[in-house]
């Protein structure tokens, strides 16, 4: 979570206080010493002349501002309006205005500038050849901020169900060298939440294919060579109950989990597919997903479908396998399977089977533009917070200082909106002054899509965060970091 300080070097007062001038103490007991600091006097008024007399005009040239006001077509001030002022040079200055939509920036050196304007939901407002002035009674410069027009985006495309449906077709030929169902996996990079009929039908469809057959076949083979469940014996006949069995397990667990549960709590049954970041991070994507599953809703959620088809079938089961086991036994081997053999299947399905699978669909990356973690975000404070203090529970509210641009595109422009809260405020021990700030849940908001902020640009790291107080406004500028990767649509 961001925190920022600052430390403000000074002299102690009583150290100035105490400073003795011993050069005149012992001079005033000698006339000729009195005779050599009036010289001395008169050499340093001079120099002072001097130096003042060269100095002034480059102090004069330094000394020029460019102030104005901004209002919205009604005339109602704009407040927090990122103002930039571009020498022609490139050297910029930035400020922001204040609750009466007013603006200064002082300390300029004599010429034209270039001012552009930007607040939320307003278009950009600029200006070019804008004089500094040195004159304190010079006109304000003003600038009326035009409501930005609003862009709709019109995507033609098939509806969910369709959409849906189209991806179940092509998730049908997915194969594992050819052979092996690989259903269960989308390879989509916008997958559509699967209706319950869809549910039904790929289940369906996986316990027919003959490759499921294939597998119980297989199953009852090696339980019969081992002897295993040997209650049934050998010959045809247990090898018969071995392979119902082995296809029975399958049949409901498939059925409970993937289609009733999923269906009754809106999840979806099937591995997300990454393929993006580290190898860490994908295997990271991999093992959690073991222990989450997607809502149909898209957004992530405990898996109470594989739970509930896991506990369920583990007791149908116990009813027609042979030989007694515990309560206890019975769910811990089976919950210890389903997550242990679903992290394997999902490290496979990362990075493997991909690689074997026929008929996949590609990953149409073009489609959106990423936001990478870690990219940094300048900021200034325009209400909240300040150079001054804060307060713990306050609402912090930002603009973006700069535009966030990736491949040519801009993902944010200057003056989007940004908000968090003071989280905590640490005090000096012995001032009891604020020396840290901790701010959290910071988001910047850029169209539909929101862009999480922290403080450090590596993932977990902590510290106080660099920043500047903007001159005359009060105000702060300082730099964030995004804290995850960010897709922003096409259409943005």
């Amino acid at each position: 979570m961001p925190t920022f300080s600052e430390t403000k070097p000074g002299v102690p007062k009583r150290m100035l206080d105490n400073r003795t001038p011993a050069a005149t103490v012992v001079c005033a007991r000698s006339r000729r010493c009195a005779v050599i600091m009036s010289l001395m006097r008169s050499a340093t008024f001079s120099g002072l002349a001097f130096l003042w007399c060269v100095g002034s005009p480059a102090i004069a040239e330094d000394a020029a501002f460019i102030q104005g006001k901004t209002t919205d077509s009604s005339g109602a001030p704009v407040y927090g309006a990122l103002v930039f002022v571009k020498r022609a040079d490139g050297t910029g200055y930035k400020t922001v205005t204040d609750d009466k939509g007013s603006f200064r920036i002082s300390s300029l050196a004599l010429g034209n500038y270039s001012v552009n304007i930007s607040a939320s939901a307003f278009s950009d407002w600029t200006a070019s050849n804008v004089p500094a002035s040195t004159t304190p009674d010079s006109e304000p410069l003003l600038a009326v901020l035009e409501v930005a027009p609003q862009v709709t985006a019109v995507t033609v495309g098939l509806p969910p169900d369709e959409v849906a449906a189209e991806q179940i077709r092509h998730e049908l030929k997915q194969r594992t060298l050819a052979v092996i169902p690989n259903f269960y996996v989308s390879y989509e990079d916008q997958p559509a939440p699967l209706s319950p009929k869809g549910k039904f039908h790929l289940s369906l469809r996986l316990l027919v294919d003959p490759a499921t057959i294939a597998a119980a076949g297989m199953t009852a083979g090696i339980q019969q060579a081992k002897n295993s469940y040997w209650e049934w014996g050998q010959g045809g006949e247990a090898y018969a109950k071995r392979f119902a069995a082995a296809y029975a397990t399958a049949a409901h667990n498939l059925i409970i989990t993937s289609v009733l549960a999923a269906s009754v709590l809106h999840q979806d049954p099937r591995y997300f597919y990454s393929g993006r970041g580290t190898v860490a991070r994908r295997a990271w994507y991999a093992v959690a997903s073991s222990f989450r599953t997607k809502g149909d809703n898209g957004k992530w959620q405990p898996p109470y479908a594989g739970l509930i088809g896991t506990v369920a079938s583990a007791e149908i089961s116990n009813t027609y396998y042979p030989g007694a086991r515990t309560q206890y036994s019975l769910l811990g081997r089976s919950l210890m399977f389903h997550f242990v053999g679903l992290a394997a299947m999902n490290m496979a399905q990362e990075f493997l089977l991909r690689k074997l699978t026929s008929h996949k669909a590609e990953l149409q990356s073009a489609a959106t533009t990423v936001l990478r973690e870690g990219t940094p975000v300048r900021l200034i404070a325009v209400h909240g917070v300040s150079a001054d203090g804060a307060q713990v529970g306050r609402i912090v509210d930002f603009i973006l200082a700069e535009e966030l641009i990736v491949n040519g595109k801009v993902l944010a422009k200057s003056g989007d909106v940004a908000s968090g809260r003071v989280g905590q405020i640490s005090r000096g021990q012995i001032s009891g002054e604020a020396v840290g700030v901790m701010l959290e849940a910071v988001m910047l908001r850029t169209g539909a899509v929101e862009v999480p902020l922290r403080s450090s640009q590596a993932r977990g790291g902590a510290g106080p965060l660099q920043f500047r107080e903007l001159p005359e406004s009060g105000k702060i500028e300082l730099t964030l970091f995004v804290a995850k990767d960010v897709q922003f649509p096409a259409d943005q």
